[in-house]
């Protein structure tokens, strides 16, 4: 019996991964796999190269936007990856899939053929690059004569990609829950042009309307594969007006982690209980 992690995507909020591993760490509970989404590949990518939840936290601390996005190289986006690709290498070096401790996959879409692609083997960056690869917003990543984005536009909450890797349990954390559209949001994001920018996706009506499209999308998707078949333990952390942009509410997204774990903590221990006897 195998324990996979299946992490969602969700930009900022992926904080609340933060969190919840925080407090899957005190219950002593550690996949065996792990599958991500967006920024639950990127935090997913992280865990299975060996960073403690508190080494991600301060990796978090620089992903500031007016650092992490930079000039684009292109047309194709509003912004460039150079940035953010350079902190991953300042942080983990440039390994491979192979070179991970635990088991690892990312969840991208192909722009060309249009389905969802499922990368765990090669180059790991620039596939964390793929699959955060937000669209409009990041550029594609060209990858094996593939043109790869952002795995939340068919696959937010990749759990049956985990199930289908190898996982016979399945904790699964999705950020798409938060406040409805209207409701007041947070203070800027961050200073700069390109801060700015990005902050519209939840200070204007028009970018609110954009990122609350993103969750029902999402949601929709989500929800399909859920009527087919659910995982074990299903975290769902309540994001409220965290952004997509709001790497600077850090200490929310992590409690809101916490708070989503701890509510589960008889179920997750339960599940625990049971893999541990399956291995008797």
């Amino acid at each position: 019996m195998r324990l996979g992690l299946a992490l969602g995507g969700g930009g900022a909020r992926g904080a609340a991964h933060i969190g919840v591993l925080m407090e899957l760490e005190r219950l002593g509970i550690r996949p065996d796999l792990i599958v991500g989404t967006s920024i639950g590949g990127l935090v997913g990518a992280l865990l299975a190269a060996g960073q403690t939840p508190q080494q991600m936290g301060a990796f978090f601390e620089q992903m500031n936007v007016n650092q992490l996005f930079g000039v684009p190289s292109g047309v194709r986006s509003l912004t460039g990856n150079r940035k953010l690709e350079q902190l991953l290498e300042k942080t983990m070096g440039r390994p491979t899939f192979a070179d991970l401790p635990i088991p690892l996959a990312v969840v991208t879409v192909d722009l060309v053929n249009r389905k969802e692609i499922v990368l765990d083997t090669g180059d790991l960056i620039s596939a964390i690059l793929a699959t955060t690869a937000f669209p409009i917003v990041l550029p594609p990543v060209e990858r094996e004569g593939l043109t790869l984005i952002d795995g939340g536009v068919l696959n937010n909450m990749p759990f049956d990609v985990a199930r289908a890797r190898g996982a016979t349990h399945v904790i699964a954390v999705d950020l798409s829950h938060s406040l409805p559209y209207g409701t007041t949001a947070s203070a800027p994001a961050g200073g700069g042009i390109v801060g700015r920018a990005l902050a519209i996706t939840q200070r204007y009506p028009l970018g609110q309307v954009i990122s609350n499209l993103a969750d029902i999308v999402t949601m929709q998707s989500m929800n399909v594969r859920l009527a087919i078949t659910r995982p074990e333990v299903l975290l769902q952390p309540q994001m409220g007006t965290i952004g997509l942009f709001d790497f600077h509410r850090l200490a929310d997204g992590i409690s809101a982690g916490r708070s989503a774990a701890q509510a589960a903590e008889a179920a997750l221990l339960s599940l625990a209980s049971s893999l541990e006897h399956s291995q008797v």
